[in-house]
């Protein structure tokens, strides 16, 4: 029985006792930076060969306890070196530890060094030369205060060196020990037996990808340097036992190679990528790992991938003022996550765990490693099929939290009862509706009271349940300032016990009339996202990044009247905004449609509108696009009819990537003109608008087909109160 001491990275022995338990090991003593273990010499050998978590291996030929110093020199000279090698060879010696008056490492080896060459000196050899490059044998000495262990390095060399970078003028981020530990922690030697695929989306020189590949295909990572390990230069060595393990070793990778999942890569830098693709052609899988130049930004998948595991060490920033610039990246990463990988499971590694909360995602598991001397953490995520994005941050809303603690008096109050009375004898008339119609995001309070001219809504989400928003119209300047805050504050402070949810839950906005530009500029950057359901679509929300929140509650009863006009027919959505309507109308039987926005914004949230209900975006088209200059295109010679259309344009628009602006009032009738070209001879165009100063020019649209004012029909139970939220017509050709 043999003992040997195996090294790996600080934060890994736990898993390299499993690995060298999996080896055959006995005896297996975990220390921070490795294991002692017991076996025969082929143990010792098949870690060599097999070991992904080890850096080197020893094999212990000395432990013994020292009385003094000047006994270190006497008890190496004591041993029998040429059984391990002779005096034509050259040797090195390394040393670490402290103890019997020893501190320095240098001092230490010289008397080790000391102790062989008196061996050689006794049995009258010449001394071997020392070569503290290349030697031909590595010793290493180790002392704790009066123990003595001396070992023989099996390897000769970090055993995280595959072979595969020789001659790389590149360092990667992670050595390739770590890496295999990341994925084992990942749980990918699972995945991979069941053919999921493994996908790296900044995958860099590739090491993620490879060690994955070696993995799968049951590659030794030893296996390409196992002529250049120091054992086979050792007067011991067995060579019998090494050409069984080696040749064993040959045939199962010949094997494994034959049944490998997909292995895809992709990162920014095509530099980084050169560097990859010779390391993957150097490890033998250029057959096997895909690789593609893109940014997580324009990230698809390109494939028909098997669900899998995605892993990923995204960049974390040496310093703390670093992380501005890098959070930005992590919210991307965890949306492209989100919208590509549903049924997955993901690993992101961090060296700050702050930013693991702007992935967006709750973690399973979490796990702790170091790169190099920084302490990281590996966040383990199941990417749920109905989880597009779960709030990358919990909202701050903190102003009703401090008006609960500065004045929790307030809620007291007789004007404060009487905004909570209004409020809950709202929430009982509307009860009865609510549940008929399945109703789950609605409004409860519309300037009842006209002192506390607030609007609140009720959003029922899928994620975390009801959350409240609280929208205050911004006061006329004749109203005292003092007095408007006190009312708000008296206002808010009973929500949590009217709604019966916590502070934090209750999201405020003071809301007043956007001018210009302003009506796109974004409130927050927290990209906390919700679902919630009308209709039976899953439509995905936001209370804090926008003035609006994605879903105009008002318009319920019209997306349920045009959806239902669309169903087996083909929809043309202009202005489409979040295209709920679209979502809506898919989901209730619509052939195909068409929807526009200028905004890519609100074109990446209407595409995951469409991905929370599995909606084919080949049949139901978002396309960004100046409504108004596409308008002019696409009726000089209008080929391309629709059965439905709605349009539904914001009042005032002087977007940047707009030519000119748009005023609803003033540019109706040739807007409704154009778009009426676009129906077929039975079709109806849908028009609609929120200008409350609003008036149809019929007199000027000429339109001598059927028209329909749909205001009253679509005006829905919770709106009663503000009969002048919108206004709805329907133009009918046949």
């Amino acid at each position: 029985m043999c003992r040997f001491f195996a090294t790996v990275p600080k934060g890994l022995n736990e898993l390299l006792r499993q690995e060298l338990t999996d080896l055959g090991a006995v005896a297996i003593k975990t220390q921070p930076t490795g294991a002692t273990f017991e076996g025969a010499l082929e143990v010792g050998y098949r870690a060599c060969l097999w070991s992904r978590l080890a850096n080197r291996v020893y094999h212990i030929i000395l432990e013994t306890e020292l009385p003094n110093q000047e006994a270190l020199t006497q008890a190496v000279a004591a041993l029998d070196w040429s059984t391990y090698f002779s005096v034509e060879q050259t040797f090195a010696v390394s040393f670490s530890g402290e103890g019997l008056g020893i501190s320095h490492s240098h001092y230490g080896a010289l008397k080790v060094k000391d102790g062989i060459v008196d061996y050689f000196r006794a049995t009258g050899q010449i001394r071997p030369q020392v070569d503290t490059d290349f030697p031909d044998v590595r010793i290493h000495a180790h002392i704790n205060r009066n123990q003595l262990t001396l070992s023989l390095d099996l390897v000769g060399y970090s055993l995280h060196q595959r072979g595969y970078r020789e001659g790389e003028q590149v360092t990667a981020p992670l050595k390739e020990n770590v890496a295999a530990a990341i994925l084992s922690r990942a749980n990918w030697p699972e995945i991979a037996r069941q053919g999921g695929a493994l996908y790296d989306p900044m995958c860099g020189s590739a090491t993620f990808l490879i060690e994955g590949a070696m993995m799968a295909a049951d590659v030794a990572p030893g296996i390409e340097k196992a002529h250049k390990m120091a054992l086979t230069r050792l007067l011991n060595f067995d060579t019998d036992i090494w050409a069984e393990l080696t040749q064993d070793a040959e045939q199962r990778q010949q094997a494994g190679r034959l049944q490998l999942p997909a292995i895809y890569g992709s990162d920014i830098s095509h530099k980084s990528l050169d560097v990859a693709e010779d390391a993957i052609a150097a490890a033998g899988f250029s057959e096997v790992i895909e690789l593609k130049q893109m940014s997580i930004e324009q990230g698809r998948r390109w494939g028909d991938w098997k669900p899998g595991l995605v892993i990923v060490n995204p960049p974390y920033g040496e310093r703390l003022e670093d992380e501005d610039t890098i959070k930005p990246i992590y919210l991307k990463l965890g949306e492209y996550l989100k919208s590509e990988f549903r049924g997955w499971q993901a690993a992101v590694l961090t060296c700050h765990t702050e930013l693991g909360l702007f992935l967006g995602m709750k973690a399973k598991r979490s796990h702790d490693f170091y790169n190099g001397a920084m302490a990281c953490r590996l966040f383990r995520f199941d990417i749920e099929e109905n989880w597009f994005r779960q709030p990358a941050l919990q909202p701050k809303q903190d102003l009703v939290s401090q008006v609960l603690q500065l004045h929790p008096d307030f809620a007291e109050s007789d004007n404060a009862k009487m905004v909570a009375n209004r409020i809950r004898k709202n929430l009982k008339n509307l009860k009865s509706w609510l549940k008929q119609k399945e109703v789950r995001a609605y409004r409860v309070y519309d300037a009842d009271i006209p002192e506390y001219a607030l609007a609140i809504d009720c959003y029922h989400t899928l994620e975390e349940g009801l959350w409240v928003l609280v929208a205050e119209y911004a006061a006329p300047k004749t109203v005292n300032p003092t007095l408007a805050k006190r009312r708000l504050y008296e206002a808010l402070s009973v929500l949590p016990s009217v709604f019966n949810v916590p502070a934090e839950k209750i999201v405020f906005k003071v809301r007043s009339q956007q001018k210009g530009l302003d009506q796109y500029e974004r409130l927050d950057e927290q990209k906390a996202f919700f679902t919630v359901v009308e209709n039976q679509t899953r439509l995905r929300v936001n209370f804090t990044d926008y003035l609006d929140t994605g879903l105009f509650l008002d318009h319920r009863s019209v997306r349920e009247k045009v959806a239902g006009l669309a169903t087996g027919k083909r929809l043309l959505n202009l202005f489409c905004y979040t295209a709920s309507v679209t979502a809506e109308a898919a989901n209730m039987g619509c052939k195909s449609s068409l929807s526009l926005d200028m905004s890519k914004t609100y074109l990446y949230w209407a595409k995951h509108n469409f991905m929370c209900n599995d909606i084919n975006e080949r049949k139901h088209v978002l396309q960004q696009e100046d409504v108004l200059k596409w308008l002019e295109t696409a009726t000089q010679n209008p080929k391309d009819l629709f059965d439905v259309i709605f349009l539904d344009p914001p009042s005032f628009s002087t977007s940047k990537r707009m030519d000119g602006t748009l005023d609803i009032q003033r540019d109706h009738v040739d807007l409704i003109r154009k778009t009426l070209k676009l129906l077929t001879p039975e079709g109806k165009l849908v028009f609609s608008t929120n200008l409350r100063r609003f008036k149809l020019d019929l007199e000027g649209l000429a339109f001598e087909e059927g028209v329909e004012n749909w205001t009253k029909s679509t005006l829905p139970k919770d709106f009663a109160r503000n009969p002048k939220i919108h206004q709805v017509w329907c133009f009918s050709k046949g």
